[in-house]
């Protein structure tokens, strides 16, 4: 059960920054191809626009769902930053919860607009809308297990919690889920 946790965990984490990174490299890659051939032979290549908009979408949800683990996107906390340590924590426990709320709502919407979007096919390659879609159901999928991860760490470790949200923490990286549930498993007996 722990090797398999820890297994899943790590598939997770590596797949989003392995994909998001290849699709930002296919993304750029193409469009400064694309625009040479604008310049040089006077003409476009006709399905450019159709690759790097499904890689975009991959690069973007995924780096959302990255950056969420990390704690890297921007936050004004100024007022949550005066409070005690105790009350921060039960704001942050709050803030975390409804956004597990909203990231399942999104993942449940996502799934209904991925299925819709397999009737849909892109213009050249004939690629069902699909393809571009399921990327935010991972995405939102990710966000709401890594919610369920601080919320699980605020309430279990508070102090490694505070300091994992705070302005310079790290969020859930070098967060070993086996350490996680060993420590569950303790607290349990």
């Amino acid at each position: 059960m722990k090797k398999t946790g820890k297994s899943l965990y790590t598939l997770m984490t590596r797949f989003e920054e392995v994909v998001s990174m290849s699709m930002i490299t296919v993304t750029v890659a193409i469009t400064v191809i694309n625009v040479f051939a604008r310049y040089m032979f006077l003409s476009s290549i006709p399905w450019a626009q159709e690759v790097v908009g499904i890689a975009w979408s991959w690069t973007c949800m995924l780096g959302i769902s990255w950056c969420y683990r990390r704690n890297a996107h921007m936050g004004v906390d100024f007022v949550v930053a005066k409070l005690k340590p105790s009350m921060r924590r039960v704001v942050y426990i709050l803030s975390f919860a409804i956004l597990l709320a909203a990231f399942v709502f999104m993942t449940y919407m996502s799934i209904i607009i991925t299925i819709k979007g397999g009737y849909k096919l892109t213009n050249y390659f004939k690629i069902p809308y699909s393809v571009k879609y399921i990327s935010a159901v991972i995405a939102f999928f990710n966000m709401s297990v890594y919610s369920l991860c601080f919320v699980y760490l605020a309430a279990r470790r508070p102090d490694e919690f505070l300091k994992r949200v705070s302005l310079n923490g790290n969020g859930l990286d070098e967060l070993d889920p086996e350490e996680e549930i060993d420590g569950m498993e303790a607290t349990d007996e």
